[in-house]
């Protein structure tokens, strides 16, 4: 058996954030990691309300300018400013022990691998082939270096360079030039057991401030001990500091502290000019300085007997610090996210005697937020919540105390500043005795406001198929069945169901029969104001008339309250449309014929201008403002529009008088333009553009600008000669005067904040008040050209265009003397091109081209160092899509493509071109691009940025597209499918398009664990927890009759009680996502709801002899003193009369059958109408008679603990928890459970499920290492002994841990153009497999023909030499099988990564075709594989 992995949703879940100059050191930018991707954000302001206050930040929201998915999940990450640099590095660290620097590249936008690093020799690991140590890095506060803690054991030091520095590697390399030096110096491995202090047991470290060589400090613990251990031994923790000395190699130990409390777990440094450390236990906080006493403040209770530390009791405080997050506001505020989301500030309070010294906390409540796993300060007010368990937030933190003085001149200067909140002169005034008081920190209040949010779809629990709640008759009848997926998603407080679908289901309005239209256009008309009553006056923006374009006609529809045919107006109806829109600020309509362009207002035509039969007829049009640009058979013709309030301006400034007699009607003009061309080039497609994002622009631009290079290291530590050097002040000096004066001197020479921009200006569209006009346009030879408008003079040109490379570099102008040019083959010919812009005012351009059968898409950047002059300052990146359009050459489907194969209609004799790229303004508040063609797409993008991509299947091909608003259909759109049927439709508001996947997250409030769909109710069961406190302790009775009593337990009011979490069943309605009233059950303490399935038992109710209901297994655990008791408890779900006014109280739930159970139900499983339970390493078989009670049939004893059971006919797969996977058979006429065969080697299965292929059967098994192995019964195989052994035959690394799994139908990988009936008639007899991870991603896995594996194999060993790969990483070594233990397990590699192969569509055409022959095969063989496993698994 061979299979295909692919991962179609990414992760979402955010792991790691920091704050850097990623794109220049004009602007800060948030990097976040998400498992194996990176996805760089910009701050932007957005146009906030009215009613928010002067002087503040306005409302801002994160924009997603990048997303690069890396072959290795980011274990840490931090950023370098390396010297004689544009922009900030990036330090990622992978496991096991591997560093990768990297930055932007601007020349190509992707990301550029300045050095690698690899620590996974066996000397370095001391003998240990597995470590569950991650790799962390942390740079230097002042760039001096790096450090990544490698095995918890040793400590590479990554030295960087600085100008006044020379190293041993320049001195024996003294020809080397300043350019090629390397920033990164070779590394430095230090042996923490080998330091003078021995450091073991790293639980974490930091650099400090205010040291002259880096000083790290580690949080170490000596003697490992637990909670159990206590009484014995208590403080086990200290701390080590060790300076770093590079040049001399000499690493001594300066501070060393012993006896903190055993759960310290996180330690910070605190910045200057307070300095030290603050080090995080779970029940206290301790301030440590080398110069001054410690302070150890005890945040409850506990530390009364974990801990003989003094401390002393924070008033009013009674947390517990372990899973927090903080960050640093200021030098003497801390912001700390708890475990449970709460928010506090804690200030360091300032002794003013001993003037750098604190002498107490204060802790002040403000919010409570997200379940944070990071965060990151971006400057100004504004916070970043980054989540594993939620929505990460972009938060903004005002202080009311600070507010009230904003009215104050200098205050408003600060307040404009980039600092951080809370960063003022507060602390120099209170340490020279200032008026304010050393307590005004403690009176001020915070408040937070969430101004955006990232979805989080992760971590994902479980999942289900459902029904929607709502879909279209039309598409009822379709004989598919359209499903969604429901997912269990997020934690606690953050905990929701997730509703995910991968296309695009619209809401039908209306449908229209008109066969034989080819084209359709919408149009405003100012005239519609005064037709319409006052309650429709106001809708300026609806459309007026819908044209439709037959072969020989056109007909015109009048669009109000009813839709109408116009009998007569100034249309022309007795020929076909080419093309038709608005053209001047939508005054006016333009029609366009092959023969004639007509300029209309309303309905009487105002002007109309024959074209020249010397030019040939018209192909087709494009219009942007008053210019439209008409592509005829013999060369271009510029229309433009010119108004009577223009003409009235150009008179009036010229000093002239206008007359009363002057037409009061626009006129249009036509000019030929005479384009540089090849002899031999014809034109075939064009488009115009007006930019609004000035990045069309032919000014010269300012390198320094977007180059902004970094001062020298020597330029950032020379000071003026009144000032001495730092590193010359001796330590004494410094300790008595402090470093105030330096930093004083500093201010001096720092550029000002203001003057730099808040964004870089090669990437930030800018608004501007003049409108500039382009035409793009492609020829046949396969260049693209873009022509200023109205002059038409060449500004951009690229002669590779239709072999569609990675990045689009001007080549220059074109020299019409060269007859050596080549035409390009029909293969790669440029049938479409749309240069338009997207986004927030649609100041993001973008140029989308269908190149043969492929759709490319590109955006536009402005790139100074261009060498053409009088040329945009340019170039476009390719976005990597991943949407494949074509079809297979068969010719039975090309008969079907009448319509939908070549996109074009005949008109007379002329045949034009019908538009596949159709612009949208305002769908559903979206603006994008609609792709018509057999496999439609939606292209949106919102005001995050990022453009995202979701197919609509559900109706086959779409013929033709346009957006329509009216009174009756609201911001909706129209369109023509295969079958002539005009589609009056509107997208679903209640989902968001902003995402990879359209989504819905219903917020429960708790933790949900389980959802399952009931088909015949049509409602999700949900099986949610809460985290009550608990104040009992459960004892057995002294009777000895197993009875457990709860006895209650008084603590004082600084204990921390525990917490258990308290199960519920809810019914959820998918019409309206709330939960069924009066449906909720709640379960009994201490009563744990293990699983949770609807399943189709054999009942006598129904003609079929199955009916589904809710079964549920349980566990009741007091401890492990005490013995686990489970329940199995099965519901069934009634209808009821609805209480008037509340339809959803019609389905309630009734208690069937609820039976004890000797020990935990731990999972459940249908087998062909029989209940299957797991009861730890017991497997039970029963029959549920009369739907009142089960019967026990069979049962068998297998390994140690059975949490996962999955079955397919009288098949069934078990998982234990520790000794991998075991194949049962239940016969029913014998009334036994056998076992057949199983895995003979040790591995934590996580979750199991089938693959099915013809009549192979194959099944799949995830681990904790994050592989994937598909297993195969063959009782003829050698090493199957004789059956005894599962076989494995394939396995892959998906990097993350997988826990769900679910099997779906394979749609048949024919082409949509087919009839219903044909296509209905091909089946596949094959499953696609589909996984979720825990970081929030969704893949599949589908089993291939051997032939394809081949194919695809040859190409992937390829690809992974072939192509570059982000951060040096290598596909391969990621997707091999992780062993747990050597030697147990035999990897076989026969699953296919098609995370690598997708990239193959991306690429160019000429390295597509030498990878091609390389292999030894066609790239159309290849693209046709692509396609048949895309439609395969084209669900949701």
């Amino acid at each position: 058996m061979y299979s295909f992995y692919r991962e179609i949703h990414p992760p979402t879940g955010v792991d790691h954030c920091v704050k850097c100059n990623f794109y220049s050191h004009a602007e800060k930018n948030l990097v976040v990691a998400c498992s194996s991707y990176l996805r760089v954000y910009r701050l932007t302001e957005v146009a906030g309300s009215s009613e928010s206050s002067a002087g503040s930040a306005g409302h801002c929201k994160l924009q997603e300018l990048a997303e690069y998915q890396l072959y290795g999940n980011v274990e840490s990450m931090d950023s370098v400013e390396l010297v004689d640099s544009y922009r900030d590095a990036l330090l990622l660290a992978f496991s096991s022990a591997k560093l990768s620097i990297v930055e932007y590249d601007p020349a190509t936008e992707e990301l550029q691998t300045i050095s690698l690093h690899y620590f996974e020799e066996d000397e370095l690991r001391d003998g240990m082939r597995l470590t569950e140590h991650t790799p962390v890095v942390k740079s230097d506060p002042e760039g001096r270096c790096a450090t990544m803690l490698i095995y918890n054991k040793k400590l590479v030091v990554l030295p960087f360079r600085h100008d006044s520095i020379l190293d041993e590697h320049d001195l024996e390399s003294p020809k080397l030039s300043h350019h090629d030096r390397s920033a990164v110096l070779p590394s430095i491995v230090i042996n923490l057991k080998e330091l003078t202090t021995p450091v073991v047991n790293v639980k974490d470290f930091q650099f400090l401030h205010g040291y002259h060589n880096p000083t790290i400090l580690f949080l170490c613990e000596h003697q490992p001990t637990w909670a159990g251990r206590v009484p014995v031994r208590k403080d086990t923790c200290g701390i080590v500091a060790v300076s770093i000395n590079m040049s001399s190699q000499q690493y001594p130990v300066i501070w060393t502290i012993t006896n903190l409390p055993y759960n310290c777990f996180k330690v910070m440094a605190v910045p200057k000019p307070l300095g030290g450390t603050l080090v995080f236990a779970v029940n206290s906080l301790h301030y440590l300085n080398q110069s001054f006493p410690s302070i150890d403040a005890s945040l409850n209770s506990i530390t009364d007997s974990t801990t003989n530390v003094p401390m002393k009791k924070q008033p009013g405080v009674v947390i517990t610090l372990d899973g927090c997050n903080a960050l640093f506001l200021s030098h003497d505020q801390l912001l700390v996210s708890l475990k449970g989301g709460e928010i506090y500030v804690i200030t360091l309070v300032i002794d003013t005697v001993a003037v750098r010294g604190i002498k107490s906390f204060n802790f002040t409540k403000t919010a409570a937020g997200v379940i944070t796993s990071c965060m990151c300060s971006l400057g100004g007010q504004f916070l970043f919540f980054g989540s594993r368990l939620g929505n990460s937030l972009l938060l903004k933190c005002t202080s009311k105390r600070r507010a009230q003085e904003v009215g104050a001149a200098p205050s408003m200067k600060r307040m404009k500043s980039e600092d951080i909140l809370g960063t003022d002169d507060g602390d120099d005034l209170e340490m020279y005795g200032s008026e304010i008081s050393t307590g005004s920190s403690q009176q001020t209040s915070y408040s937070f406001e969430v101004c955006d949010s990232v979805i989080n779809i992760g971590p994902i629990a479980t999942v289900t198929l459902g029904e929607p709640g709502f879909i279209s008759e039309e598409f009822s009848d379709r004989g598919e069945y359209e499903m969604q997926l429901v997912a269990c998603s997020g934690h606690g407080k953050n905990g929701a169901l997730t509703v995910l679908q991968r296309s695009i289901r619209p809401h039908i309005v209306t449908t229209f029969e008109l066969p034989g239209c080819t084209d359709m256009w919408t149009v405003l008309s100012v005239e519609q104001e005064e037709s319409v009553d006052l309650n429709t006056l106001q809708d300026v923006d609806a459309h007026a008339f819908l044209i439709l374009s037959h072969k020989d006609s056109t007909m015109v529809l009048q669009t109000g309250q009813e839709i109408t045919e116009l009998d007569s107006s100034g249309f022309i109806t007795s020929s076909p449309t080419i093309f038709a829109s608005n053209i001047g600020e939508k005054k006016y309509i333009l029609q366009v014929t092959s023969s004639s362009v007509q300029l209309l207002q309303g309905v009487e035509r105002i002007h109309q201008i024959a074209i020249d039969s010397h030019y040939g007829a018209v192909t087709s049009c494009d219009v942007a403002g008053p210019y439209g640009v008409l592509l005829l058979q013999e060369g271009v013709g510029l229309v433009q529009l010119h108004e009577e309030e223009e003409q009235r301006d150009q008179l009036m400034e010229a000093g002239m008088s206008m007359s009363d007699d002057v037409s009061n009607k626009s006129i249009l003009t036509l000019d030929w333009p005479k384009l540089v061309q090849q002899p031999a080039s014809k034109i075939t497609c064009i488009s115009v553009y007006k930019d609004t994002s000035g990045i069309f622009s032919l000014d010269v631009l300012d390198a320094d600008l977007f180059f902004p290079r970094r001062r020298k290291s020597s330029e950032r530590t020379c000071l003026p000669s009144s000032v001495p050097n730092k590193s010359l002040i001796d330590e004494e000096d410094e300790l008595l005067y402090g470093d105030d004066l330096l930093q004083v001197k500093k201010e001096e020479i720092k550029i000002p904040s203001d003057h730099i921009p808040s964004t870089p200006i090669h990437s930030r569209p800018t608004t501007r008040s003049i409108l500039t006009y382009w035409c793009a346009l492609a020829r046949e030879d396969g260049s693209m050209e873009i022509y200023s408008l109205p002059e038409f003079h060449l500004v951009y040109s690229v002669r590779n265009f239709s072999a569609a490379p990675r990045v689009l570099v001007d080549s220059g102008p074109i020299h019409t003397h060269s007859s050596s040019h080549q035409v390009t083959s029909s293969e790669y010919r440029v049938k479409e091109l749309l240069l338009t812009g997207m986004g927030p005012h649609y100041s993001y351009p973008h140029l989308l081209a269908m190149i043969d059968n492929d759709l490319v898409i590109y955006k536009a950047y402005q790139y100074p160092l261009s060498s053409v002059q009088g040329h945009l300052q340019l170039r476009f990146s390719k976005h990597n899509h991943r949407i494949l359009l074509r079809d297979k050459k068969d010719s039975k489907i090309m008969k079907s493509t009448d319509v939908m194969g070549d996109n074009t209609k005949e008109s007379g004799s002329v045949t034009t071109h019908v538009p596949q790229l159709r612009v949208f303004r305002d769908v559903a508040g979206y603006c994008g691009v609609f792709v018509c063609s057999a496999y439609p797409h939606w292209l949106f993008m919102s005001e995050r940025g990022t453009l995202r991509c979701h197919p609509m299947s559900i109706d086959g091909p779409v013929v033709t597209f346009t957006s329509f608003h009216n009174i009756n259909c609201k911001k909706g759109f129209l369109y023509f499918n295969n079958e002539g049927e005009l589609r009056i439709s509107v997208l679903p508001t209640y989902l968001s398009y902003d995402s990879h996947w359209p989504v819905r997250k219903v917020a429960t409030k708790s933790t949900p664990h389980f959802v399952s769909y009931h088909p015949e109710a049509k409602i999700y069961a949900v099986i949610v927890s809460e985290d009550e406190v608990c104040k009992v302790l459960p004892k057995m009775s002294a009777t000895g009759d197993e009875t457990i009593t709860l006895d209650p337990v008084e603590r004082d009011d600084r204990f921390i009680y525990p917490t258990y979490e308290k199960y519920l069943l809810q019914l959820y309605s998918p019409t309206v996502w709330e939960p069924v009233p009066y449906s909720k059950h709640e379960f009994d303490s201490f009563e744990h709801v293990v699983t949770m399935k609807v399943m189709n038992l054999r009942s006598q109710e129904t003609i079929t002899g199955r009916k589904p209901f809710i079964v549920i297994g349980s566990s009741t655990a007091h401890g492990e003193e005490l013995v686990s008791r489970g329940k199995i408890i099965i519901y069934d779900i009634i209808e009821v009369v609805p209480e008037p006014g509340k339809p959803l109280t019609k389905h309630k739930l009734k208690l069937l059958c609820s039976k004890d159970q000797k020990g935990p139900v731990t999972s459940l499983e249908n087998v062909d109408g029989f209940l299957l339970s797991c009861i730890g390493q017991k497997v039970y078989m029963w029959n549920f008679k009369d739907n009142k009670d089960i019967v026990g049939v069979a049962f068998i004893d297998t390994k140690l603990f059975i949490h996962s059971a999955t079955s397919i006919r009288n098949f069934v797969l078990v998982a234990d928890v520790l000794q991998s996977v075991t194949l049962m058979q239940y016969r029913e006429d014998m009334k036994t459970l056998a076992v057949i065969s199983k895995d003979p080697f040790a591995r934590n299965v996580y979750a199991t499920e089938y693959v099915v292929d013809g009549q192979q059967l194959g099944f799949v098994v995830t681990d904790a290492e994050g592989n994937i192995v598909i297993y195969q019964y063959q009782p003829e195989v050698p090493e199957s002994q004789g059956g005894k052994r599962l076989v494995q035959r394939c396995d892959i690394n998906a990097g993350t841990r997988i826990n769900t799994l679910f099997r779906i139908k394979c749609k048949p990988s024919v082409s949509p153009l087919l009839s219903r009936e044909m296509r209905m008639a091909v089946t596949e007899r094959r499953h696609a497999t589909y996984f979720a991870t825990l970081d929030g991603g969704i893949g599949y896995i589908l089993p291939l023909p051997e032939k394809t594996y081949r194919r695809f194999s040859m190409l992937q060993s390829k690809l992974v030499t072939g192509l570059p790969h982000a951060a040096g990483l290598n596909p391969k070594g990621f997707r091999m099988f992780h062993a747990p233990r050597q030697a147990s397990a035999y990897p076989q590699r026969n699953m296919l990564d098609g995370e690598l192969l997708w990239r193959y569509p991306l690429l160019s055409n000429k390295e597509r075709c030498d990878f091609a022959k390389q292999i030894g095969t066609s790239q159309s063989l290849i693209l046709d594989d692509l396609m048949d496993i895309e439609r395969n698994t084209a669900h949701l």
